[in-house]
C-alpha cells in the first residue's frame, strides 16, 4: 500500500463514521447535524481552542480547522464548481473535479474508481432532466490538516434528497475532490 493511499484510508476511518454517524441521526434537521461531529457555526465559535471543538487530524499534525480556513475555503469553491458542473451537464468539468484515483459511491450506483469509470457514471447521471433543475446546499467545510479537507452538503433532485460527503486533496497546489459518498437522506 502506497504512503498516499496509506494515509487516505486512516483519514477515512478516522473521519467517516463520525460524519455518517453524525448525518443517519440527524435525518433532515440540520440543526442536529451540528451534534458533536461538527463544530459550531462560524459565529458561534471564536476558536477550536476556546470552544474544545477541534478534532485530532488523523495524520498527527495538529487540528482540525473550522469552517472558514484556507484549505476549506479552496475545498469548498471545488465542491460549488462540482455541483455547477453536474446543473449544467458539462461532463468534462465534473470528471475534471476529482483526482485521478477518486473513489464514488452514488446512493443506489455501483462504485467507481478512476477517472474513466467516473466519466461513465456522470455520462448516465446527467442524463436525469432533474440534476439541471437540483438545488445544492454546502453546509460545512474543514481542514483536516494542511493536505486534506472534507465538505458535507445536501442536495434535492426531483423528489429525491441526499447527503454528500465529499474528501478533498491538495494535489500539488490543486484541491481536487478523492473521495464522494451520497446517500437518501431519511
Amino acid at each position: 500500500m502506497s504512503k498516499i493511499s496509506h494515509r487516505r484510508a486512516l483519514l477515512l476511518a478516522a473521519v467517516l463514521p463520525a460524519l455518517l454517524v453524525a448525518g443517519c441521526a440527524a435525518g433532515t434537521d440540520t440543526q442536529a447535524m451540528k451534534g458533536a461531529a461538527s463544530p459550531a457555526s462560524p459565529t458561534d465559535m471564536t476558536s477550536p481552542e476556546q470552544t474544545g471543538t477541534g478534532m485530532e487530524s488523523p495524520m498527527g499534525t495538529g487540528t482540525a480547522s473550522p469552517t472558514g480556513t484556507a484549505g476549506a475555503a479552496q475545498a469548498r469553491s471545488v465542491v460549488q464548481g462540482f455541483f455547477d458542473a453536474v446543473k449544467s451537464g458539462n461532463v468534462d468539468q465534473v470528471v475534471g473535479a476529482f483526482s485521478d484515483d477518486a473513489v464514488v459511491a452514488l446512493a443506489g450506483k455501483a462504485t467507481a474508481t478512476g477517472g474513466n469509470a467516473i466519466r461513465s457514471l456522470f455520462q448516465d447521471q446527467l442524463k436525469n432532466k432533474d440534476m439541471a433543475k437540483a438545488t445544492h446546499t454546502i453546509e460545512d467545510s474543514r481542514d483536516l490538516g494542511p493536505q486534506y479537507a472534507v465538505v458535507r452538503a445536501r442536495s434535492k433532485q426531483g423528489d429525491n434528497a441526499y447527503r454528500e460527503l465529499f474528501l478533498l486533496a491538495d494535489k500539488g497546489g490543486q484541491w481536487k475532490i478523492t473521495d464522494l459518498m451520497t446517500n437518501k437522506a431519511s
